[in-house]
């Protein structure tokens, strides 16, 4: 089978259920987070849940398994990991509540504008979101590794990873709602 025609119908793939699976670790996560969990497990938990969002693209890519489903799922289960992860971290103060805001409202600002546009208006992906993406989900579990007794300088480099890694989360969003918006005007 091409890759088109998997693209267009093929839906029960390695990438999706690995991507099915990104998404229900954040329950553990988020629990975890909620009653101040063995850290160790969270931090172990975290690392699964960014290196699956890098195997399931590398998958996809590598044997020819891409697929609609993937390209709506795989993008939803990232950002809603980011932004739940962050607002569970916020909440259980681990982080400073303005990275949680930063990520929470650029993804539902363009959420909105997606929906607005129905969805006709789709960004690929930039390198520069890759690159958010990555500091983001390298950042994330060295804020919890940092709260493991003598691996405190983990949380540190961890913050700091993830203060950039939430501006940079602004300003990916800030693109990707003008290449929405620039994309609506230039159809009309």
């Amino acid at each position: 089978m091409d890759r088109q025609a998997l693209s267009r119908s093929d839906w029960l793939t390695v990438p999706n259920i690995i991507t099915v699976v990104r998404l229900l670790l954040l329950l553990p996560i988020c629990y975890l987070f909620t009653v101040d969990g063995d850290p160790v497990l969270s931090a172990v938990l975290l690392v699964v849940f960014g290196a699956t969002d890098w195997c399931d693209g590398f998958i996809a890519r590598r044997f020819n398994q891409v697929s609609r489903v993937g390209e709506v799922i795989d993008p939803i289960a990232d950002r809603l990991g980011v932004a739940l992860i962050a607002v569970f971290l916020v909440v259980g103060q681990h982080i400073p509540s303005w990275i949680g805001w930063v990520i929470v409202l650029t993804d539902l600002t363009l959420a909105f504008i997606f929906l607005i546009f129905r969805g006709k208006y789709r960004p690929g992906v930039s390198y520069l979101g890759k690159v958010r993406t990555a500091i983001l989900m390298t950042g994330l579990p060295l804020i919890v590794f940092g709260r493991i007794e003598g691996l405190g300088f983990l949380g540190s480099i961890g913050m700091t990873a993830v203060s950039a890694g939430a501006l940079l989360h602004a300003i990916v969003g800030c693109t990707y709602a003008w290449a929405m918006i620039s994309s609506r005007s230039e159809q009309d």
